[in-house]
């Protein structure tokens, strides 16, 4: 007589270990989920002050583009005057022309390249912040799972005992 009994509190005690096991491996991916949430939202926050960085780096080095070709067609200036040749007009308004023309081309391409570099780091912040999103969802998914399994394990090993119980008592 005793021994259905102990089976059966032995199939109750496995029903809510099983449920207890189940909610703690949720919790434990629910806490890696998060983490890495934390993870992805440092990365991000490193990606914009890369992009900010980009951008300052390249107004720096555009400006000190320009002035070296202000000093260069200062040069120029002054080499052509020293060699007697009139700057107002002729080869030589197009020998400045042509540099200034050039400069401003390379200044735009510096600009153009911290821009793009700048852009290319804040789509990998907005990547990481939805992979973040993503992750903290996945940590409330992985609750809720481990919710369901546990009542799950829970129902099955009492629909379990109910059944034994029912053989035993009428039996």
């Amino acid at each position: 007589m005793c021994t259905p009994m102990l089976g059966m509190l032995f199939q109750g005690i496995g029903a809510m270990a099983q449920a207890q096991g189940q909610r703690h491996a949720a919790q434990a991916k629910a806490d890696e989920y998060r983490y890495q949430a934390q993870v992805d939202e440092n990365n991000r926050k490193v990606a914009l002050w890369k992009a900010q960085d980009a951008q300052d780096r390249g107004a720096k080095e555009e400006a000190a583009f320009r002035t070296k070709v202000a000093q260069l067609k200062g040069r120029q200036k002054s080499a052509l005057a020293a060699s007697g040749v009139e700057i107002g007009d002729g080869s030589a308004l197009d020998i400045l022309g042509d540099t200034a023309a050039l400069g401003e081309l390379d200044a735009l391409t510096i600009r153009s390249n911290a821009e793009r570099e700048a852009y290319e780091q804040k789509v990998n912040a907005s990547n990481l912040a939805a992979n973040a999103s993503m992750k903290r969802m996945g940590a409330n998914n992985a609750i809720i799972a481990g919710k369901i399994g546990s009542m799950t394990s829970l129902l099955s090993g009492a629909s379990s005992i109910a059944s034994k119980w029912q053989s035993y008592e009428y039996g």
